[in-house]
């Protein structure tokens, strides 16, 4: 079962989220927040992280860095207002792409689940290159 963890700072937009996704079927955790994003990467690996951008706090940039060195293989993806998410920022930290607010079922289901296939792909290759290695 792929795992979600959903950083949100709206409430009811967290939890459209929580339940669009747990209806098709994956394991999602839900208002960590900031504080405990980092400590939910250490106790468990994420398949997907869904980041509020608008929300952030200053040091969320940093945040997102850890993120990545911490779940190497993960996938992120943003939400954000479409002012607020650039493709210089897409590119600096690795963001697969950006779910817009406000959004539709459909199309966060299929964001998903596109992000989640690039993971199992690169996973795929990964394990590819480490056989030829051997």
């Amino acid at each position: 079962m792929k795992r979600i963890l959903i950083v949100e700072g709206q409430g009811k937009v967290r939890r459209s989220l929580v339940s669009i996704l747990k209806r098709e079927g994956f394991e999602v955790c839900e208002g960590t927040g900031w504080d405990g994003v980092l400590k939910a990467c250490e106790k468990k690996a994420y398949d997907l992280f869904m980041v509020d951008l608008d929300t952030k706090p200053p040091e969320g940039d940093d945040i997102l860095k850890k993120i990545k060195h911490t779940n190497v293989s993960a996938e992120i993806v943003a939400i954000a207002s479409r002012s607020r998410c650039d493709a210089n920022q897409i590119n600096r930290y690795g963001i697969y792409d950006c779910l817009h607010k406000p959004f539709r079922q459909k199309e966060v289901v299929d964001l998903v689940k596109k992000a989640l296939e690039k993971k199992q792909l690169a996973d795929k290759v990964r394990n590819l290159e480490q056989i030829i290695d051997i």
